[in-house]
């Protein structure tokens, strides 16, 4: 992967270079070998059916070039998060005894049935069941969906003894609840087949696969908040850095005034360290790598006024070096390092407050150019 001084450069170039491994190399013959056995097409010399895999092919390298996958992935997981909740609910329902008894109310009368709350109990198992199946196939959250899948082998196992209380499977392995099949004189067949009491019974094998799942921590809403708060957070800092930078280059300071912005620089540099790599937004994670590797690059000229990397990154200074090392040479030091880092710490500012993500295009001329560089030279063309 090619690499600028604002990030990587990848993006359509990278894609083109896949399109040619794809369709021209080894990869791309054993992806036809691969999926022409699975998709119907015509054949070619060789065995493979190459209008079925040119197809896919096609497909991947779409989504690669407008990705939804993560979309639909991150869908997916929500759904699946939840219905794994609603389902573990359904099973532990019909695990309780008082679910297939009468309720009374408090005057005596019956307020509903043994049937009514069974059968809604089984409604929920496989309403929930059914949506835990689709997300699943769709998940990236592979510790569900491959308990997902020992319960649909306990369901298939099981097949003949669901039938007979009116639950029978699709051909996507989704079930169907016909409750018109579930007569009074089949709630102990219901009992016994989702039994708590006993651990080879079709319930407790469901509950097993269910209490095995391990659900990440990954509550989309707060996330975003969380992200959100960061770029705010990024924004702030980097808007200040830029500025610390500015004074720091105009020769406009004396030493103590070099020691007292010096100071300040430091400080916005390490808060926007702290709070730029949680934000989730590739251009402000491209261009923080991007200033910290030319902060390294750097280092000598920085450690002779004072200024040291640690190993998290961020700046600490020693004040008697820098003061005995002269107005001169911290003025130059920070002309070629300020000047350095300028347009990354303004791209900071301005993925943060966009949210926007990098993409790829090319120059007048043709040229192949990065977003970053594209959106650098517009802040190049303002200094």
């Amino acid at each position: 992967m090619a690499n600028s001084i604002f990030g990587s450069t990848d993006g359509l170039a990278g894609v083109l270079g896949d399109y040619n491994s794809i369709k021209n190399g080894t990869y791309g013959k054993l992806m036809k070998k691969y999926y022409g056995t699975t998709v119907s097409g015509s054949s070619s010399g060789d065995g493979t059916k190459t209008k079925g895999s040119s197809g896919i092919l096609e497909k991947i390298l779409e989504e690669k070039r407008n990705p939804k996958v993560s979309q639909e992935a991150e869908k997916a997981n929500s759904t699946l998060t939840s219905s794994v909740g609603l389902l573990k609910n359904a099973v532990s329902t019909l695990q309780k005894a008082d679910t297939f008894e009468d309720q009374k109310d408090t005057g005596g009368s019956t307020s509903s049935t043994g049937k009514e709350k069974t059968v809604s109990a089984l409604k929920n198992f496989v309403a929930s069941y059914n949506d835990a199946l689709t997300a699943s196939k769709r998940s990236t959250m592979t510790n569900v969906s491959s308990n997902i899948a020992g319960i649909m082998k306990a369901t298939e196992a099981n097949a003949e003894e669901l039938k007979e209380i009116g639950i029978t499977k699709n051909n996507d392995g989704t079930l169907n609840f016909n409750e018109k099949l579930l007569s009074d004189d089949e709630l102990d067949k219901v009992k016994e087949l989702f039994s708590g009491d006993d651990a080879m019974s079709y319930g407790s094998k469901v509950a097993g696969r269910l209490n095995r799942v391990s659900i990440p921590d990954n509550n989309t809403s707060s996330k975003a908040a969380e992200s959100a708060k960061q770029n705010a957070e990024t924004s702030s800092t980097s808007t200040s850095l830029v500025s610390s930078l500015d004074s720091l280059m105009s020769d406009k300071l004396d030493i103590e005034g070099m020691l007292s912005e010096t100071k300040n620089f430091i400080k916005f540099y390490n808060a926007t360290l702290d709070s730029a790599g949680k934000t989730g937004v590739s251009g402000v994670t491209s261009n923080l790598l991007a200033m910290r590797d030319k902060t390294v690059k750097h280092a000598g000229e920085l450690s002779k006024i004072g200024i040291t990397q640690g190993a998290n990154g961020k700046l600490s200074m020693n004040e008697n070096t820098f003061k005995s090392a002269g107005l001169s040479d911290i003025q130059d030091t920070f002309k070629k390092y300020g000047a350095d880092i300028r347009t990354n710490a303004s791209l900071l500012n301005y993925y943060s407050s966009s949210g926007s993500t990098p993409q790829s295009s090319y120059s007048s001329n043709g040229a192949y150019t990065s977003a970053n560089d594209i959106v650098s030279s517009l802040y190049n063309a303002k200094g």
